[in-house]
Protein backbone atom coordinates (compact mmCIF):
# COMPACT_ATOMS: atom_id res chain seq x y z
CA UNK A 1 0.00 0.00 0.00
CA UNK A 2 1.65 3.30 -0.72
CA UNK A 3 2.19 5.77 1.84
CA UNK A 4 -1.04 8.36 0.87
CA UNK A 5 -3.48 4.99 1.30
CA UNK A 6 -1.47 4.11 4.95
CA UNK A 7 -4.12 3.65 7.09
CA UNK A 8 -6.86 3.89 4.63
CA UNK A 9 -8.44 0.53 6.18
CA UNK A 10 -9.03 1.30 9.13
CA UNK A 11 -10.45 4.59 7.69
CA UNK A 12 -13.39 3.38 6.44
CA UNK A 13 -14.62 1.93 9.76
CA UNK A 14 -14.32 6.02 10.30
CA UNK A 15 -16.50 6.62 6.87
CA UNK A 16 -19.36 3.77 8.27
CA UNK A 17 -19.51 5.51 11.41
CA UNK A 18 -20.07 9.20 9.80
CA UNK A 19 -22.61 7.51 7.25
CA UNK A 20 -24.39 6.55 10.18
CA UNK A 21 -24.84 9.97 12.06
CA UNK A 22 -25.69 11.68 8.70
CA UNK A 23 -28.90 12.41 7.29
CA UNK A 24 -29.61 10.35 4.60
CA UNK A 25 -30.42 13.55 2.32
CA UNK A 26 -26.17 13.79 3.19
CA UNK A 27 -25.15 10.26 2.65
CA UNK A 28 -23.51 10.78 -0.77
CA UNK A 29 -21.79 14.24 0.14
CA UNK A 30 -20.30 12.16 3.19
CA UNK A 31 -19.11 9.28 1.18
CA UNK A 32 -17.72 12.11 -1.31
CA UNK A 33 -15.86 13.95 1.83
CA UNK A 34 -14.40 10.77 2.55
CA UNK A 35 -12.71 10.24 -0.44
CA UNK A 36 -11.60 13.60 -0.83
CA UNK A 37 -10.06 13.47 2.24
CA UNK A 38 -8.37 10.37 1.42
CA UNK A 39 -8.13 9.74 -2.55
CA UNK A 40 -8.21 13.05 -3.59
CA UNK A 41 -11.70 12.45 -5.21
CA UNK A 42 -12.89 15.71 -6.80
CA UNK A 43 -16.48 13.68 -6.85
CA UNK A 44 -18.89 10.92 -6.32
CA UNK A 45 -22.13 10.35 -7.59
CA UNK A 46 -24.83 7.61 -6.01
CA UNK A 47 -27.15 5.81 -8.88
CA UNK A 48 -29.77 3.42 -7.98
CA UNK A 49 -31.32 0.91 -10.08
CA UNK A 50 -34.49 2.14 -10.55
CA UNK A 51 -37.69 -0.78 -10.03
CA UNK A 52 -37.73 -2.21 -13.21
CA UNK A 53 -34.05 -2.34 -13.83
CA UNK A 54 -34.20 -0.50 -16.32
CA UNK A 55 -32.15 2.71 -15.44
CA UNK A 56 -29.75 4.25 -12.71
CA UNK A 57 -31.47 7.17 -11.32
CA UNK A 58 -28.69 9.64 -9.47
CA UNK A 59 -28.85 10.42 -6.02
CA UNK A 60 -28.89 14.52 -5.42
CA UNK A 61 -26.58 15.27 -2.71
CA UNK A 62 -28.09 18.84 -1.58
CA UNK A 63 -27.33 22.21 -3.14
CA UNK A 64 -23.85 21.86 -4.43
CA UNK A 65 -24.68 18.47 -5.60
CA UNK A 66 -22.34 16.62 -8.17
CA UNK A 67 -24.91 15.07 -10.44
CA UNK A 68 -24.55 13.32 -13.24
CA UNK A 69 -28.06 12.27 -15.74
CA UNK A 70 -29.77 9.16 -15.56
CA UNK A 71 -27.73 6.12 -17.16
CA UNK A 72 -29.44 3.37 -19.25
CA UNK A 73 -28.75 -0.02 -17.82
CA UNK A 74 -27.28 -1.39 -21.26
CA UNK A 75 -25.61 0.99 -23.13
CA UNK A 76 -23.78 2.99 -19.91
CA UNK A 77 -20.74 2.02 -18.24
CA UNK A 78 -22.47 2.58 -14.83
CA UNK A 79 -24.97 -0.05 -16.46
CA UNK A 80 -22.42 -2.80 -17.05
CA UNK A 81 -20.70 -2.12 -13.76
CA UNK A 82 -23.99 -3.27 -12.38
CA UNK A 83 -25.60 -6.13 -14.96
CA UNK A 84 -21.33 -7.90 -14.29
CA UNK A 85 -21.07 -6.61 -10.79
CA UNK A 86 -17.72 -5.62 -11.40
CA UNK A 87 -15.46 -2.38 -11.27
CA UNK A 88 -15.34 -0.67 -14.65
CA UNK A 89 -13.06 2.79 -15.38
CA UNK A 90 -11.66 4.45 -18.24
CA UNK A 91 -9.83 7.52 -18.49
CA UNK A 92 -11.11 11.01 -19.54
CA UNK A 93 -9.39 14.40 -20.79
CA UNK A 94 -6.31 15.03 -21.65
CA UNK A 95 -4.08 17.13 -20.76
CA UNK A 96 -4.99 16.39 -17.11
CA UNK A 97 -5.99 13.21 -17.22
CA UNK A 98 -9.14 11.93 -14.57
CA UNK A 99 -9.82 8.40 -13.73
CA UNK A 100 -14.14 7.91 -13.94
CA UNK A 101 -14.40 4.05 -11.77
CA UNK A 102 -18.17 2.79 -11.56
CA UNK A 103 -18.60 0.46 -8.66
CA UNK A 104 -21.27 -1.84 -7.93
CA UNK A 105 -23.11 -1.09 -4.78
CA UNK A 106 -24.42 -4.35 -3.78
CA UNK A 107 -24.92 -6.76 -0.61
CA UNK A 108 -24.31 -10.21 -1.21
CA UNK A 109 -25.63 -10.50 -4.29
CA UNK A 110 -28.49 -8.17 -4.28
CA UNK A 111 -27.70 -5.32 -6.29
CA UNK A 112 -29.25 -1.75 -5.33
CA UNK A 113 -27.14 0.53 -8.29
CA UNK A 114 -23.56 2.04 -8.64
CA UNK A 115 -21.05 4.41 -7.24
CA UNK A 116 -19.53 6.75 -9.88
CA UNK A 117 -15.98 8.13 -8.29
CA UNK A 118 -14.00 10.55 -10.70
CA UNK A 119 -9.90 10.32 -9.33
CA UNK A 120 -7.47 12.92 -10.58
CA UNK A 121 -4.08 11.08 -12.77
CA UNK A 122 -3.84 8.02 -15.08
CA UNK A 123 -4.65 4.40 -14.28
CA UNK A 124 -6.02 2.93 -10.84
CA UNK A 125 -3.58 0.79 -8.97
CA UNK A 126 -4.90 -1.78 -6.95
CA UNK A 127 -4.57 -0.66 -3.60
CA UNK A 128 -6.69 2.37 -4.29
CA UNK A 129 -8.93 0.27 -6.30
CA UNK A 130 -9.28 -2.09 -2.86
CA UNK A 131 -10.05 1.08 -0.97
CA UNK A 132 -12.84 1.86 -3.31
CA UNK A 133 -14.35 -1.97 -3.52
CA UNK A 134 -14.38 -1.50 0.58
CA UNK A 135 -15.90 1.87 -0.03
CA UNK A 136 -19.15 0.85 -2.05
CA UNK A 137 -19.71 -2.37 -0.11
CA UNK A 138 -19.82 -0.01 3.06
CA UNK A 139 -22.42 2.54 1.21
CA UNK A 140 -24.11 -0.76 0.74
CA UNK A 141 -24.67 -1.54 4.42
CA UNK A 142 -25.98 1.82 5.17
CA UNK A 143 -28.50 2.31 2.27
CA UNK A 144 -29.68 -1.15 3.07
CA UNK A 145 -30.03 0.39 6.93
CA UNK A 146 -31.59 3.51 5.36
CA UNK A 147 -34.29 1.68 4.14
CA UNK A 148 -35.65 1.30 7.48
CA UNK A 149 -36.24 4.63 8.49
CA UNK A 150 -36.42 7.05 5.77
CA UNK A 151 -38.97 6.62 2.30
CA UNK A 152 -35.80 8.49 0.16
CA UNK A 153 -33.71 6.52 -1.33
CA UNK A 154 -37.22 4.13 -2.62
CA UNK A 155 -38.90 7.80 -3.90
CA UNK A 156 -35.81 8.37 -5.99
CA UNK A 157 -35.68 4.71 -7.37
CA UNK A 158 -39.37 5.35 -9.02
CA UNK A 159 -39.17 6.50 -12.76
CA UNK A 160 -42.72 7.25 -12.08
CA UNK A 161 -46.08 6.46 -9.73
CA UNK A 162 -45.75 3.06 -7.87
CA UNK A 163 -49.35 1.57 -8.01
CA UNK A 164 -51.01 0.24 -4.27
CA UNK A 165 -51.04 -3.15 -5.13
CA UNK A 166 -47.28 -2.85 -6.63
CA UNK A 167 -46.67 -0.99 -3.07
CA UNK A 168 -48.33 -3.45 -1.06
CA UNK A 169 -46.09 -6.32 -2.95
CA UNK A 170 -42.90 -4.63 -3.00
CA UNK A 171 -42.75 -4.20 0.69
CA UNK A 172 -43.66 -8.08 0.82
CA UNK A 173 -40.72 -9.14 -0.75
CA UNK A 174 -37.60 -10.27 0.90
CA UNK A 175 -34.05 -8.97 -0.46
CA UNK A 176 -34.08 -9.59 -4.28
CA UNK A 177 -30.90 -11.98 -4.37
CA UNK A 178 -28.92 -13.97 -1.84
CA UNK A 179 -25.58 -15.85 -2.42
CA UNK A 180 -23.76 -18.22 -0.09
CA UNK A 181 -20.75 -20.38 -1.18
CA UNK A 182 -23.49 -23.40 -1.66
CA UNK A 183 -26.46 -21.36 -3.53
CA UNK A 184 -27.41 -18.35 -5.01
CA UNK A 185 -30.94 -17.06 -5.71
CA UNK A 186 -32.55 -14.35 -7.53
CA UNK A 187 -36.12 -12.98 -7.88
CA UNK A 188 -37.71 -10.30 -10.20
CA UNK A 189 -41.23 -9.23 -11.50
CA UNK A 190 -42.65 -7.16 -13.82
CA UNK A 191 -44.11 -4.94 -14.38
CA UNK A 192 -42.53 -3.79 -11.72
CA UNK A 193 -44.72 -0.74 -11.30
CA UNK A 194 -47.98 -2.30 -11.60
CA UNK A 195 -47.76 -5.94 -9.83
CA UNK A 196 -50.94 -7.31 -8.82
CA UNK A 197 -51.18 -10.95 -7.12
CA UNK A 198 -47.54 -12.27 -7.69
CA UNK A 199 -44.99 -12.58 -4.95
CA UNK A 200 -41.49 -14.85 -3.92
CA UNK A 201 -40.56 -15.63 -0.92
CA UNK A 202 -37.52 -17.41 0.82
CA UNK A 203 -35.67 -17.86 3.74
CA UNK A 204 -32.33 -19.89 4.56
CA UNK A 205 -30.87 -21.26 8.17
CA UNK A 206 -27.48 -23.00 8.92
CA UNK A 207 -28.01 -25.93 6.21
CA UNK A 208 -32.00 -25.51 4.76
CA UNK A 209 -33.21 -22.90 2.24
CA UNK A 210 -36.88 -22.54 1.93
CA UNK A 211 -38.51 -20.82 -1.17
CA UNK A 212 -42.34 -19.77 -2.42
CA UNK A 213 -43.76 -18.27 -5.67
CA UNK A 214 -47.34 -17.69 -5.58
CA UNK A 215 -49.71 -16.42 -7.82
CA UNK A 216 -52.66 -14.80 -6.72
CA UNK A 217 -56.09 -14.59 -9.06
CA UNK A 218 -57.21 -11.51 -10.11
CA UNK A 219 -55.09 -7.98 -10.28
CA UNK A 220 -54.91 -4.68 -8.39
CA UNK A 221 -55.39 -4.72 -4.56
CA UNK A 222 -57.55 -7.13 -3.94
CA UNK A 223 -54.93 -9.88 -5.65
CA UNK A 224 -52.15 -7.88 -3.38
CA UNK A 225 -54.09 -8.61 -0.73
CA UNK A 226 -54.27 -12.43 -1.75
CA UNK A 227 -50.68 -12.58 -1.87
CA UNK A 228 -50.09 -10.76 1.28
CA UNK A 229 -52.00 -13.11 3.67
CA UNK A 230 -50.49 -15.92 1.15
CA UNK A 231 -46.76 -14.88 1.89
CA UNK A 232 -47.76 -13.92 5.91
CA UNK A 233 -49.47 -16.93 7.17
CA UNK A 234 -46.82 -19.03 5.51
CA UNK A 235 -43.80 -17.36 7.05
CA UNK A 236 -45.77 -16.99 10.26
CA UNK A 237 -45.92 -21.00 10.07
CA UNK A 238 -42.28 -21.49 9.05
CA UNK A 239 -40.78 -19.68 11.77
CA UNK A 240 -42.90 -22.27 14.31
CA UNK A 241 -40.84 -24.45 12.62
CA UNK A 242 -43.58 -26.04 10.37
CA UNK A 243 -42.09 -27.50 7.08
CA UNK A 244 -43.87 -27.07 3.89
CA UNK A 245 -46.49 -28.80 3.69
CA UNK A 246 -48.13 -27.08 7.52
CA UNK A 247 -46.90 -23.79 5.81
CA UNK A 248 -49.31 -24.87 2.69
CA UNK A 249 -51.97 -25.75 5.03
CA UNK A 250 -52.01 -22.67 7.16
CA UNK A 251 -52.01 -20.39 3.88
CA UNK A 252 -55.18 -22.39 3.09
CA UNK A 253 -56.59 -22.03 5.92
CA UNK A 254 -56.53 -18.47 6.10
CA UNK A 255 -57.35 -17.47 3.05
CA UNK A 256 -60.71 -19.91 3.00
CA UNK A 257 -61.73 -18.26 6.49
CA UNK A 258 -60.72 -14.30 5.09
CA UNK A 259 -61.90 -14.68 1.41
CA UNK A 260 -64.41 -16.81 1.03
CA UNK A 261 -66.05 -18.10 -2.51
CA UNK A 262 -63.68 -18.38 -6.25
CA UNK A 263 -60.23 -16.23 -4.22
CA UNK A 264 -57.31 -18.63 -4.93
CA UNK A 265 -53.73 -18.41 -4.54
CA UNK A 266 -51.51 -21.09 -6.96
CA UNK A 267 -47.98 -21.91 -5.74
CA UNK A 268 -44.96 -23.59 -5.27
CA UNK A 269 -43.00 -24.66 -1.76
CA UNK A 270 -39.65 -25.87 -1.86
CA UNK A 271 -37.62 -27.19 1.02
CA UNK A 272 -34.10 -28.14 0.54
CA UNK A 273 -30.76 -29.22 2.27
CA UNK A 274 -27.84 -26.97 0.96
CA UNK A 275 -25.26 -29.53 1.68
CA UNK A 276 -26.51 -32.90 0.00
CA UNK A 277 -29.23 -31.27 -2.31
CA UNK A 278 -31.85 -33.52 -1.11
CA UNK A 279 -35.28 -31.59 0.05
CA UNK A 280 -38.95 -31.84 -1.21
CA UNK A 281 -41.27 -29.77 -3.25
CA UNK A 282 -45.24 -28.64 -3.20
CA UNK A 283 -47.73 -27.98 -6.22
CA UNK A 284 -50.63 -25.93 -5.33
CA UNK A 285 -52.27 -25.54 -8.62
CA UNK A 286 -48.94 -23.94 -10.26
CA UNK A 287 -46.99 -24.06 -13.42
CA UNK A 288 -44.38 -26.40 -12.63
CA UNK A 289 -40.62 -25.28 -12.57
CA UNK A 290 -37.80 -25.80 -15.10
CA UNK A 291 -34.40 -27.61 -14.40
CA UNK A 292 -31.49 -26.69 -16.50
CA UNK A 293 -28.99 -29.49 -16.17
CA UNK A 294 -25.98 -30.59 -17.85
CA UNK A 295 -26.80 -27.63 -20.72
CA UNK A 296 -30.89 -29.64 -21.37
CA UNK A 297 -34.04 -28.15 -20.24
CA UNK A 298 -36.42 -30.31 -18.52
CA UNK A 299 -39.46 -29.70 -16.78
CA UNK A 300 -40.20 -31.20 -13.26
CA UNK A 301 -43.66 -32.48 -13.42
CA UNK A 302 -44.79 -32.36 -9.91
CA UNK A 303 -48.60 -33.80 -9.15
CA UNK A 304 -50.52 -30.98 -8.29
CA UNK A 305 -52.68 -30.44 -5.62
CA UNK A 306 -55.44 -27.74 -5.65
CA UNK A 307 -54.95 -23.83 -5.57
CA UNK A 308 -54.23 -22.01 -1.72
CA UNK A 309 -57.72 -20.94 -0.62
CA UNK A 310 -60.75 -23.10 -2.55
CA UNK A 311 -60.93 -25.67 0.29
CA UNK A 312 -60.57 -25.68 3.81
CA UNK A 313 -60.09 -29.22 3.82
CA UNK A 314 -57.61 -29.69 1.31
CA UNK A 315 -54.31 -31.90 1.63
CA UNK A 316 -51.57 -30.47 0.52
CA UNK A 317 -48.70 -33.44 -0.41
CA UNK A 318 -44.83 -32.65 -0.81
CA UNK A 319 -42.88 -34.95 -3.10
CA UNK A 320 -39.03 -35.96 -2.87
CA UNK A 321 -36.24 -33.67 -4.73
CA UNK A 322 -32.92 -34.36 -5.22
CA UNK A 323 -30.54 -31.60 -7.24
CA UNK A 324 -27.77 -32.30 -9.20
CA UNK A 325 -24.73 -30.13 -8.32
CA UNK A 326 -24.68 -27.34 -11.12
CA UNK A 327 -28.46 -27.50 -11.23
CA UNK A 328 -30.12 -24.05 -12.00
CA UNK A 329 -33.72 -24.45 -11.03
CA UNK A 330 -36.40 -21.58 -12.60
CA UNK A 331 -39.52 -20.91 -10.79
CA UNK A 332 -41.98 -18.74 -12.76
CA UNK A 333 -45.36 -17.78 -12.64
CA UNK A 334 -47.92 -18.20 -15.51
CA UNK A 335 -47.36 -14.69 -16.64
CA UNK A 336 -43.61 -15.54 -17.81
CA UNK A 337 -44.72 -18.18 -20.71
CA UNK A 338 -48.34 -16.87 -21.44
CA UNK A 339 -47.49 -13.23 -22.23
CA UNK A 340 -48.32 -12.72 -25.61
CA UNK A 341 -48.83 -9.85 -27.98
CA UNK A 342 -52.71 -9.43 -29.21
CA UNK A 343 -53.45 -11.55 -31.65
CA UNK A 344 -50.01 -13.03 -31.25
CA UNK A 345 -48.07 -16.70 -30.09
CA UNK A 346 -47.13 -16.72 -26.42
CA UNK A 347 -43.69 -16.00 -25.14
CA UNK A 348 -44.46 -20.34 -24.40
CA UNK A 349 -42.10 -22.56 -23.08
CA UNK A 350 -39.77 -22.97 -26.46
CA UNK A 351 -38.51 -19.19 -26.08
CA UNK A 352 -38.06 -20.11 -22.06
CA UNK A 353 -35.72 -22.90 -22.75
CA UNK A 354 -33.59 -20.87 -25.07
CA UNK A 355 -33.07 -18.26 -22.49
CA UNK A 356 -32.01 -20.89 -20.20
CA UNK A 357 -29.89 -23.02 -22.34
CA UNK A 358 -27.89 -19.37 -23.91
CA UNK A 359 -27.09 -18.10 -21.00
CA UNK A 360 -26.30 -21.22 -18.04
CA UNK A 361 -23.41 -18.66 -16.51
CA UNK A 362 -25.21 -15.33 -16.11
CA UNK A 363 -25.97 -15.34 -11.89
CA UNK A 364 -28.80 -15.76 -11.15
CA UNK A 365 -29.70 -12.42 -10.30
CA UNK A 366 -29.22 -10.76 -14.19
CA UNK A 367 -30.63 -14.33 -15.40
CA UNK A 368 -33.94 -12.90 -14.00
CA UNK A 369 -33.20 -9.20 -15.02
CA UNK A 370 -32.59 -10.51 -18.34
CA UNK A 371 -35.64 -13.11 -18.67
CA UNK A 372 -38.75 -11.07 -17.17
CA UNK A 373 -36.99 -8.11 -20.23
CA UNK A 374 -37.27 -10.29 -22.52
CA UNK A 375 -41.07 -11.27 -21.50
CA UNK A 376 -42.23 -7.01 -21.36
CA UNK A 377 -39.66 -6.61 -24.79
CA UNK A 378 -42.12 -9.52 -26.16
CA UNK A 379 -45.04 -7.63 -25.21
CA UNK A 380 -43.97 -4.30 -26.52
CA UNK A 381 -43.77 -3.31 -22.75
CA UNK A 382 -47.17 -3.67 -21.96
CA UNK A 383 -47.83 -6.60 -19.70
CA UNK A 384 -51.67 -7.85 -19.15
CA UNK A 385 -50.27 -10.34 -16.32
CA UNK A 386 -47.48 -10.55 -13.41
CA UNK A 387 -44.49 -11.75 -14.52
CA UNK A 388 -42.78 -13.55 -11.63
CA UNK A 389 -39.39 -15.42 -11.71
CA UNK A 390 -37.08 -16.85 -8.96
CA UNK A 391 -34.15 -18.84 -10.12
CA UNK A 392 -31.45 -21.11 -7.66
CA UNK A 393 -28.32 -22.40 -8.71
CA UNK A 394 -26.87 -24.99 -6.42
CA UNK A 395 -23.10 -25.00 -6.08
CA UNK A 396 -22.86 -27.85 -3.33
CA UNK A 397 -19.72 -27.01 -0.85
CA UNK A 398 -17.27 -29.99 -0.98
CA UNK A 399 -15.30 -29.21 2.57
CA UNK A 400 -14.96 -31.77 5.32
CA UNK A 401 -18.04 -32.21 6.56
CA UNK A 402 -20.37 -31.46 4.61
CA UNK A 403 -21.82 -34.55 2.68
CA UNK A 404 -22.61 -34.01 -1.21
CA UNK A 405 -24.28 -36.57 -3.18
CA UNK A 406 -22.30 -36.61 -6.70
CA UNK A 407 -25.06 -39.43 -8.63
CA UNK A 408 -24.53 -39.19 -12.53
CA UNK A 409 -28.05 -40.61 -12.68
CA UNK A 410 -30.38 -38.32 -14.09
CA UNK A 411 -33.59 -40.22 -13.45
CA UNK A 412 -35.27 -39.51 -10.27
CA UNK A 413 -35.87 -41.44 -6.83
CA UNK A 414 -39.01 -43.35 -6.01
CA UNK A 415 -41.97 -41.51 -5.65
CA UNK A 416 -40.29 -38.01 -7.08
CA UNK A 417 -41.11 -35.75 -9.93
CA UNK A 418 -40.46 -36.81 -13.01
CA UNK A 419 -38.42 -34.78 -15.40
CA UNK A 420 -39.71 -34.10 -19.04
CA UNK A 421 -39.17 -32.09 -21.56
CA UNK A 422 -41.01 -28.98 -22.00
CA UNK A 423 -43.49 -28.99 -25.00
CA UNK A 424 -41.71 -27.81 -28.41
CA UNK A 425 -44.77 -25.34 -29.50
CA UNK A 426 -46.36 -22.03 -28.67
CA UNK A 427 -49.88 -22.48 -26.77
Amino acid sequence: MTDALEGVRPGVGALLRDLDRAPPAELVETCAAWLQQWLSAPGCVLLLADYSEVSLEPVPAGDTAYTTEVQDMLTSPAGRAYREQRRVHHQLGEPDPVQVVYLPVSIRAERLGVLTVTLPGRGLDGDTAAVLDDVAQVLGYVLTGARRYTDRFEMLRRRRALGLAAEIQWELLPSLAYELPGFSIAGALEPAYDIGGDSFDYAVSAHRLTVSITDGVGRGVRAALLASLTCTAMRNARRSHAGIAEQAHAANQHLAEQFPGPSFVTGLLLELDIDTGAGTILNAGHPPPFVLRDGAVTELAIPPNLPLGLFPTTTYTPHPLQLRPGDRVLLITDGITEAHPIGGPSFGDPRLTDILTTHPHLPPAEFVRHLTRAVVDFRDGELTDDATAVCLDWRPRTSPGHHTQHSTDLRPPPSAPALRRPKSTNS
